[in-house]
């Protein structure tokens, strides 16, 4: 009975050392896939990106290449959960607005509307619906901060997908929603981004190449023949031309070295260059005048008391526009004073009254303009001493009477 039981004793102590063992395997296998830190404090951080490209809990964290934690959760949330989502959204109703204004007549129809759809698509892919909470050990939370960034990565074009986690420059931590640092994530072009960009690659070489097909097929050999004789005739031509000017181009070149023509005599008749020496003498001997100071230019260009003078009248002059400026003296009190300015529209307006009543035919000026009477008056007694001087003329007698006495 004793044997038995000490049998019992020792299985029971196998089975506990067992179990131990399996827990102790189990805690690290969830510590490896799962990232649960057992002996380590950990700080928990939040980011919200569009795309998560296969990640999953447990994947590594990673700083400058360095694994910092671990993903805890990955899960998908309502887009207007996440604030920065409002300016996507608020974008993609002003386009639809802008689609339900385009005119159905316009011939580009077509395109703006596809142009409009293609940017709601690609805004659409900014918007933020995955939630990514994480592990971070906590001696490395200080590294991070607010323009910290966070972005998915891949080990290969089919390896795993890790967090990777830009170190801040700012000094400053992250934001805290709750118990979670907040870390601003970004998008990255992922592994089928890449494969949709190379099958647009492919798609254009195919293209391309039935295009090139298609110019081979339309190729003639005998229209080749003939094209390539016709070839041969423009050669053939242009190599004459280019005879043919290369000759009119040797006779240029005679003609201008035995000085024929205009440009011939330029260039071969020594006189012109003997000129133009003569000119460039007079010259020189102008400007060395004009240096030495004999003459009046030499001594208005030379003769600083010319320029002390002229300076001296530009002060004066500008103290006298000073002075004018501030209504000093008479043309300063002329130019400034409103009473001269009162008086003379007052002048002017009497004046203007006056002519007007001349124009009216009033008052005694008025009548002389105005009055036909006066006109025709002066006409009769010019008439009358045009006769009266007739007269004096034929018979001086008859108006003139000389009488001669004698005491």
């Amino acid at each position: 009975m004793a044997q038995r039981k000490q049998v019992t004793m020792a299985e029971l102590k196998v089975g506990a050392l067992v179990t131990a063992a399996l827990v102790l395997l189990a805690a690290l296998i969830l510590q490896q896939s799962w990232g649960i830190a057992w002996f380590s404090e950990s700080e928990k951080v939040l980011a919200y990106l569009p795309d998560v490209g296969g990640l999953k809990p447990g994947n590594p964290i990673w700083l400058a290449g360095i694994e910092i934690g671990k993903v805890r959760q990955v899960s998908i949330m309502s887009p207007e959960l996440y604030p920065g989502n409002a300016r996507v959204f608020k974008q993609i109703s002003e386009i639809k607005k802008e689609i339900e204004g385009l005119d159905r007549n316009n011939p580009n129809y077509g395109k703006l509307l596809a142009d409009k759809i293609d940017k709601i698509r690609d805004l659409k892919l900014e918007l933020r619906l995955v939630e990514v909470q994480m592990d971070i050990k906590k001696q490395y939370i200080n590294r991070i901060s607010i323009d910290s960034e966070v972005a998915i990565a891949s080990r290969g074009l089919i390896g795993d997908s890790f967090l990777e986690v830009s170190p801040g420059t700012a000094g400053i931590p992250p934001k805290r929603q709750g118990e979670f640092y907040v870390i601003e994530a970004v998008r990255t072009t992922g592994f089928r981004e890449i494969l949709t960009g190379a099958n647009d690659v492919i798609a254009n070489f195919g293209v391309l190449s039935e295009q090139f097909r298609s110019i081979a097929g339309k190729i003639d050999p005998d229209r080749i023949g003939s094209d390539m004789a016709g070839t041969l005739d423009d050669m053939r031509t242009a190599l004459h031309e280019a005879s043919t000017t290369f000759s009119e181009t040797t006779r240029l070149v005679k003609e201008l070295r035995d000085g024929q023509g205009s440009v011939g005599r330029m260039v071969a008749d020594p006189g012109l260059y003997n000129r133009l020496n003569e000119t460039l003498d007079k010259m020189t001997s102008l400007t060395d005048r004009l240096q030495s100071g004999s003459g009046t230019l030499p001594k208005l260009l030379n003769d600083p008391q010319i320029f002390d003078n002229t300076n001296s009248a530009l002060k004066k002059a500008d103290l006298a526009m000073d002075r004018i400026e501030k209504g000093d003296g008479t043309l300063g009190r002329l130019s400034k004073d409103p009473a001269l300015y009162d008086s003379g529209r007052r002048a002017m307006e009497k004046f203007a009254g006056f002519v007007d009543q001349i124009d009216k035919g009033e008052g005694t000026l008025g009548r002389l303009v105005k009055d036909p009477a006066l006109y025709n008056n002066l006409n009769q007694s010019s008439a009358e001493i045009a006769k009266f001087i007739y007269d004096l003329r034929q018979d001086p007698k008859k108006y003139l009477t000389i009488r001669f006495r004698l005491f």
